[in-house]
């Protein structure tokens, strides 16, 4: 057994051992207190080998002596620490007598080795003891916890002022969630009170306060509140009341001394149902049980008493099968109390009127009757009984009735019927398949006349196509009278464009002829829409103009203008309708001008008709007028613009000129050729323009840049022209002549 001694200064092993030897000899009796062992078991086989007689046997030999050879060495011994020695053989370390597997200094970092807690190494902790032998206590400890500045001294800190330790010094608190550390009274658990803090810092202010009133919930807003789920506040919450006692706060109805009424429910919540209603039925006696009872004493309460019920209409409460519910029956009872007896019995027999006396009903008229009922009878199959020939043993007949009653009016064959034909490709005529009917069917004509029934286009009424069929029946096909029968012209130049001159009209074509008639020369192949314009005086490509490719601005001139004639109408310049104009040709050639186009200032304008052959001679005159009447010679004007017989592109009614200021234009082919405009000129004035008198163009400047020149044209004052059987005469101009010199 070892002795526990406590060293206190560093020993040498030699001291150590003399201090074992002296323990040894002062306590002979404490033997085996190190550990406890038995002596060696005695051998009779063969003497146990102990060198130094201590008693026990050499290990060597199988016993527990470590050392034979020093008798202060075996099981039993005790062995002192910190002498070096295993004194008692059993292998402990003699360094580290608190057991916590560290020696003690100075062999080892154990500066304490009676606490286990304590040696070079070990983690601080918060123990006030010195566990890592620095000479520091619970520095660095790794069981420190939080500790929090607690300024109001409550015994709860702020959560933003935390730190770490191993206890709460003064002015710090082990506990946070202080939601004001300058108030003592605020901390969580604090009691609340109404003053508009969150005294228990759950960050709901006045909640659940300890000086609060008490509040119920009043939901359905009966002005009662909810006993079960009361809650104290400083003001009454939205939907909350003061007054207890509802009992259901989901039923308005519902609350403390509310009227109770028959609903089976606790109305007035005094844990009682429909009590003293205020709203109880009436209950009568009913004797027989069916349900319905009789005047008598009655009963007012919210369920149905015994021997009750909540009708008092039954005619008969000694019988239990007569009631308002019961079924009529034919036994000449009132059944069913209402008033009649076997009236609407489910038994009785259906019988229907019979005006006509035909034997048969009417399906639209019956009663039911447990007997029978005079003139009526029990068929109802007549569909018209005020007819006696209208009914099921009736024969059809085409008068708009359904005499048989079968549903169907007039069918077909029914007597009197006509015969129709017919009409497979619906054009109204038909073929040779008939039917007998009172009115024409669908798909049916009146007459038999179509010679193609299969074909909607083929029928007396249609006009003839060109189609291969007969379309008009007239047992012709494709006639030449054929509505889209083409015109065919002939082309005796062959150069693929006809005549209009000569023409036919047939469906099929004719040697020699074509369809196209474009051809305005048909004996000069030359000459067609495609021919190319030649300088011949012929409209070789059949445009109606002529030469127009060879024509050039003012080879034709505007020379004479009679804008106030006063011959006509009431012989003054009101008469525009004798106005004119008069063109000249300045080249050598004649020119024809038809299809040339004529426009004044106001955009009236006219094409000259090409079958008006109008042609300018060469170095000569051509006169345009309103009306040729006014002129004592008519013939003298070669185009009368107003003539609407000329088709309404070359004739214009409204072509008039003003005086003072217009425009005479002439154009081909879209191309100004000449024009003349008169206006009033700063400098010299107007242009001339007195009453009677035309406007001349000077013979001297006959040319389309002179008669843009005011000074070239003068009046014509020597020649009249106009007739004298109109008032206004006379008029001066030299139509279809020449001008003269202005000089």
């Amino acid at each position: 057994m070892r002795a526990f001694v406590q060293v206190t200064h560093v020993l040498n092993r030699v001291q150590l051992g003399i201090l074992g030897i002296a323990l040894a000899a002062l306590l002979p009796a404490c033997h085996g207190d190190k550990d406890s062992a038995t002596g060696p078991a005695p051998d009779d086989s063969a003497p146990p080998v102990d060198v130094d007689g201590d008693g026990y046997v050499a290990s060597s030999d199988g016993g527990d002596d470590c050392n034979d050879s020093d008798p202060s060495v075996h099981p039993d011994a005790d062995d002192p620490w910190y002498d070096g020695v295993d004194s008692d053989c059993l292998g402990n370390d003699d360094y580290d007598q608190d057991g916590d597997g560290q020696d003690v200094q100075p062999t080892g970092p154990d500066c304490d080795d009676l606490d286990p807690a304590r040696f070079i190494g070990n983690p601080e902790v918060c123990d006030e003891v010195d566990n890592d032998c620095d000479e520091t206590v619970d520095e660095d400890a790794t069981d420190t916890v939080p500790v929090y500045a607690d300024d109001d001294l409550d015994g709860y800190g702020r959560d933003s002022a935390v730190t770490t330790a191993c206890e709460a010094a003064e002015g710090q608190s082990l506990a946070g969630g202080d939601c004001n550390d300058g108030d003592s009274a605020m901390f969580p658990g604090a009691e609340e009170i109404c003053n508009g803090a969150d005294d228990d810092c759950d960050t709901y202010v006045d909640n659940d306060p300890v000086d609060g009133a008490v509040y119920y919930p009043d939901f359905d807003e009966d002005t009662f509140g909810d006993d079960n789920a009361a809650t104290r506040a400083c003001a009454s919450p939205e939907n909350y009341v003061d007054v207890a006692g509802d009992c259901d706060d989901s039923d308005p109805l519902t609350y403390a001394d509310a009227e109770e009424i028959c609903d089976e429910r606790d109305n007035d919540c005094d844990s009682e149902v429909d009590e003293g209603a205020t709203d109880p039925r009436i209950w009568y006696p009913d004797d027989d049980g069916d349900g319905y009872g009789t005047d008598g004493a009655t009963l007012a309460q919210c369920s149905t008493p015994d021997g009750y019920a909540d009708s008092r209409d039954d005619c008969d409460d000694g019988d239990g099968a007569v009631n308002p519910g019961a079924f009529e029956a034919c036994n000449d009872i009132d059944d069913n109390c209402n008033g009649t007896i076997d009236s609407d019995s489910p038994d009785a027999t259906e019988y229907h009127p019979d005006a006509d006396g035909d034997g048969y009903g009417d399906a639209h008229s019956g009663a039911s009757s447990c007997t029978a009922i005079s003139d009526w009878t029990t068929d109802d199959a007549d569909c018209l009984d005020t007819d006696a020939t209208v009914n099921p043993s009736g024969s059809e007949a085409c008068n708009g009735l359904d005499d048989d009653c079968d549903g169907t009016t007039d069918p077909d064959g029914a007597s009197g019927s006509e015969t129709y034909y017919e009409d497979a490709d619906h054009d109204g005529y038909g073929g040779i398949t008939t039917l007998d009917a009172c009115s024409l069917p669908d798909g049916y004509a009146p007459t038999s006349d179509d010679c193609d029934d299969a074909t909607a286009e083929a029928n007396p009424r249609q006009r003839e196509v060109c189609d291969s069929i007969d379309n008009n029946c007239d047992l012709a096909i494709d006639e030449d009278d054929a509505v889209d029968a083409p015109t065919w012209h002939a082309d005796s130049d062959s150069d693929t464009y006809g005549s209009d001159v000569d023409t036919h009209v047939s469906c099929s074509a004719t040697s020699g002829y074509i369809e196209d008639g474009s051809d305005c020369d048909d004996s000069d192949p030359t000459v067609s829409p495609a021919g190319t314009e030649s300088e011949n005086a012929v409209d070789d490509d059949c445009d109606i103009l002529v030469d127009e490719d060879f024509i050039s601005a003012g080879d034709i001139v505007i020379d004479e203008v009679a804008r106030q004639v006063y011959t006509g109408g009431d012989g003054s310049s009101k008469n525009d309708k004798a106005q004119w104009f008069e063109l000249h040709n300045t080249t050598a050639a004649d020119i024809d001008v038809s299809g040339w186009y004529l426009e004044e200032g106001d955009g009236d304008s006219f094409y000259i008709s090409p079958d008006a052959a109008l042609v300018v001679p060469a170095g000569g005159y051509t006169v345009l007028c309103y009306e040729d009447t006014w002129f004592a010679d008519p013939t003298v004007c070669d185009y009368q613009w107003s003539d609407t017989s000329l088709g309404s592109a070359y004739y214009d009614v409204t072509y008039y000129f003003d005086r003072d200021d217009d425009l005479a234009a002439l154009y081909l082919a879209g191309d100004l050729v000449d024009s003349v405009h008169w206006h009033y000129d700063a400098t010299a004035g107007f242009w001339p323009r007195t009453a009677h008198y035309s406007m001349r163009l000077d013979d001297d400047t006959l040319n389309a840049t002179s008669n843009d020149d005011l000074d070239s044209w003068c009046l014509s004052s020597a020649t009249v022209y106009s007739s004298p059987a109109y008032a206004g005469h006379p008029d001066y101009g030299t139509p279809g002549s020449s001008n003269g010199s202005c000089d």
